[in-house]
């Protein structure tokens, strides 16, 4: 298994070859997005012109997506398969499907398979393993808080800025740990200090610049958003939300928090001690009222649909499915509310 950062690197300078089958899962949403990217982008210069994209639910067709890989031409394109499946369940059709792929895998054709959080029985399950033997499996974990400040010094390079230590660990303490937020901040730094045109000059931003130029007001209305969502206050949800729209937030952002609400949520609602289990994911007693306000308000199955409304959300944010983003945030927000 690579860590999202590591596989990035190898590609970017060439030192791999890519297998028949790989496994992308992790909760880091913009490391997905690169490695998704980044995947496109190298197997399109490998030749395969063909992409394909399915959602994966208990009613997928894995029998005919194994009749459809099978059957191959000798005149047809290389393809790429991705499979979104953002629960981690395949199923037992779909566990025999990425079992038969690794034993035999179809000719000019690659499978790589999206979730989201796995759980440690999941990454321990036969076709996950499977996959990791025959495979590649890459996990986009999000950043520890150092690791985030050092992160966000080498991607202000890419912006053709500088940011001094206490400049950096700034930023990442303002933008709580998301580091959608933090890129969105630094696209804003590198508009507000463009590099010294012919002279290649990047701008060095001190902890000063960070202070003046980064306002946590989002932050703070997003925070504000997390509590009036789990304690069940719709109306006044809604109203931060549109604020937060009106005021140039990006979408992806909110929809970071939501998500990360929905799978904390989750992980309570699974637990046999609660209080243990708030321990465990660090919630700070101020909050952990409000969470068992939400989680007596729907039952376990009620967050797994939810979260997969926000994963069609998400398909709308990246335009690969119609529909108004901001529209779908207000309706997750009315349905975890009330």
């Amino acid at each position: 298994m690579l860590l999202a950062p590591a596989f990035l690197n190898q590609l970017h300078q060439g030192h791999w070859r890519y297998p028949s089958i790989m496994l992308v899962y992790g909760e880091e949403p913009l490391y997905v997005r690169r490695v998704t990217d980044a995947l496109r982008q190298y197997f399109k210069a490998q030749g395969f012109l063909q992409r394909d994209r399915y959602d994966v639910d208990a009613q997928f067709d894995w029998q005919g997506l194994a009749m459809e890989t099978q059957t191959g031409s000798l005149f047809a394109d290389q393809r790429l398969i991705e499979l979104a499946m953002p629960s981690g369940n395949p199923g037992t059709p779909g566990s025999q499907f990425v079992l038969n792929w690794c034993k035999q895998p179809p000719q000019d054709c690659v499978l790589v398979i999206y979730c989201e959080r796995l759980e440690s029985r999941q990454v321990k399950a036969k076709w996950a393993q499977a996959i990791e033997s025959a495979g590649l499996v890459v996990q986009a974990k999000p950043l520890a808080q150092q690791e985030l400040v050092r992160w966000c010094q080498q991607e202000a390079i890419s912006h053709q800025l500088q940011l001094t230590p206490d400049a950096a660990a700034l930023l990442a303490e303002r933008v709580e740990g998301n580091m959608l937020a933090a890129e969105q901040e630094l696209i804003k730094l590198s508009l507000r200090y463009p590099a010294s045109a012919g002279e290649g000059r990047v701008k060095q931003l001190t902890d000063a610049d960070i202070a003046e130029q980064v306002v946590d007001q989002a932050h703070y209305q997003l925070f504000a958003l997390s509590s009036l969502l789990l304690k069940g206050e719709a109306k006044q949800a809604l109203h931060v939300l549109h604020r937060l729209q009106q005021e140039g937030t990006e979408a992806p952002i909110v929809l970071w928090l939501f998500t990360k609400e929905l799978r904390t949520l989750i992980e309570l609602a699974q637990a046999s001690n609660v209080h243990l289990a708030m321990k465990e994911q660090r919630i700070w007693a101020s909050k952990q009222a409000e969470y068992r306000q939400a989680l007596s308000r729907h039952p376990l199955k009620v967050w797994h649909r939810l979260l997969l409304d926000a994963y069609q959300i998400d398909r709308q944010v990246k335009g690969l499915q119609l529909g108004d983003p901001w529209l779908g945030l207000s309706d997750l927000a009315m349905k975890i509310a009330r």
